[in-house]
């Protein structure tokens, strides 16, 4: 490395700008020059942002999709980032066979350097991870003159060179050996194969694959290793940070197998009868910035707290496939469908069980004694609805509750909620859920709320 001096222009490795001047021979090297160093700067540009999904991009299972056939998933129009900072759009919803066999893409036409991602046979049964990647080719045709032809065009070239995308499926194989959530998810998984081949109800399967579909969004969270932080904070000091790459989605990227090219889309869930279930929060995540170290990696930066909305919009979509699933929802527990639950969340409720709610309206959802169980909190509190962004934003910095090992989880009802839905209207009753690690935000209302819905928060000294 050789010393340069202060105010003494530094220009290995910048970005080549192609000169024009007046005279100068314009080449087509010139212009695709020019383009590559536009292209530099944007990645640049894209790496300083951040990765992930920054809109579009949902999938699900499409209508076409053929038990014990074809799988196809349909991806809506979007706009994401991956690590080198090129820009992945999708100007277009689109229909996405999942061949049994890798398919070639579209011919590179020099907007990205290559991107050969490992090939992946796919197998029946399998967890798989849905990635987007880009994709260049040409389209188009436009006229070529040459300079001896007196300005008549003697042939065609291509027009464009259009900048795509494509899609690729990634298997994740669970680690059986050095992580005990993820050797319980294997066995999990062979059992609810067991189940299948044996041509089980889809009500008793149910409790099984819910178990199987949360446990393994929180495996790509990292949570097993993250939990293991506190006994030694200070690690950091002698090594690099271990804290520094961490989930299932990681632990692809370290073998080689994911590559910085791709953007984690869904994780999707599929047998011999076809997909049994489309996670997306489970590994999509929103465009997300880099830590200003890797020292620190869990107290600093963007990653915990995107991973932590995650965590609530991957439970809120769980609960919305319940909902619509073959299970009958009042005999749905938490403890039988779930292994983590987000620091804090909301669930549609019946008014079975809960003193405070006097209509005689049929309202629909879980039944909350039920669904929470062992874990439900001694009082059902009643909060205001402008407490509610606090309690969220407060539970984007505190870890998920793990039901093994939780005991009392705090519920709430929303005053604003529970007096639309005592009045008659079109309202759904929503039920709060938070950890114990939250701040106690109960609204005692006396004379009107009943005895056992409010309590004076408990005095801090």
């Amino acid at each position: 490395m050789s010393a340069v001096n202060l105010l003494s222009p530094v220009l290995n490795g910048g970005i080549q700008n192609v000169n024009f001047v007046n005279g100068r021979v314009l080449t087509a090297e010139d212009l695709t020059g020019e383009r590559r160093a536009n292209l530099q700067r944007q990645r640049y540009l894209g790496q300083c942002v951040g990765e992930g999904v920054d809109h579009g991009f949902a999938i699900k299972v499409s209508a076409s999709s053929i038990p014990f056939g074809q799988q196809v998933v349909t991806v809506t129009a979007g706009l994401a980032l991956n690590r080198n900072g090129e820009v992945l759009y999708l100007g277009s919803d689109t229909d996405v066979t999942l061949a049994a066999a890798p398919q070639p893409g579209p011919v590179n036409g020099g907007l990205f350097a290559p991107c050969t991602p490992p090939q992946t046979q796919l197998s029946n049964p399998g967890i798989y991870i849905l990635t987007v990647m880009p994709a260049s080719g040409f389209q188009g045709q436009a006229p070529i003159v040459q300079l001896n032809s007196t300005g008549v065009a003697a042939s065609c070239g291509s027009a464009f060179a259009t900048a795509g995308v494509q899609f690729r499926l990634l298997q994740i194989t669970l680690d059986t050996a050095g992580s005990p959530l993820q050797a319980s998810l294997f066995q999990l998984a062979n059992q609810i194969q067991s189940q299948l081949a044996n041509n089980a109800s889809q009500v008793s399967v149910a409790p099984a694959l819910s178990q199987l579909r949360n446990g393994l969004a929180y495996a790509c969270f990292g949570t097993e290793q993250v939990e293991q932080y506190a006994t030694d904070p200070l690690d950091f000091l002698s090594q690099a940070s271990p804290f520094s790459s961490y989930g299932a989605v990681d632990q692809s990227r370290a073998a080689g197998l994911l590559t910085n090219c791709e953007v984690p889309l869904a994780l999707l869930y599929w047998t011999p009868a076809g997909i049994q279930f489309v996670d997306m929060w489970s590994v999509r995540r929103r465009i997300t910035r880099e830590p200003a170290t890797r020292k620190l990696p869990l107290l600093e930066g963007d990653r915990r707290v995107s991973e932590a909305e995650a965590m609530l919009l991957q439970f809120e979509d769980h609960m919305q496939s319940l909902l619509a699933g073959p299970s009958a929802l009042n005999t749905i527990s938490a403890d039988n469908y779930f292994l983590f639950l987000p620091a804090a969340g909301m669930v549609e409720v019946t008014s079975n069980g809960i003193d405070a709610v006097t209509t005689g309206a049929q309202l629909t959802g879980f039944v909350l004694p039920t669904f929470f169980g062992v874990h439900a909190s001694r009082d059902i509190a009643t909060t205001n609805g402008n407490l509610l962004r606090d309690l969220f934003e407060d539970a984007l910095y505190q870890e998920p509750i793990q039901l093994s090992s939780t005991g009392e989880i705090q519920l709430y009802l929303v005053w604003e909620n529970l007096q639309a839905v005592n009045a008659g209207t079109t309202a759904r009753l929503a039920a709060l859920f938070a950890s114990g690690a939250l701040r106690y935000r109960g609204i005692a209302r006396y004379g009107t709320a009943k005895w056992n819905l409010s309590r004076y928060a408990p005095r801090v000294i």
